[in-house]
């Protein structure tokens, strides 16, 4: 996350991610997915 923002990029909040995968699924891993999206773009 550090990393994105000295490159001068956005990093998404849980409420951007939450507002784009809207209907992903009904599973309860959207906790899990939040972190997944953090952790990609950091490493971008």
């Amino acid at each position: 996350v550090n990393k994105v923002r000295a490159e001068g990029r956005e990093v998404p909040t849980d409420e951007d991610i939450d507002t784009q995968m809207r209907n992903v699924c009904r599973c309860g891993t959207y906790h899990r997915i939040r972190e997944a999206i953090k952790e990609g773009a950091a490493n971008m």
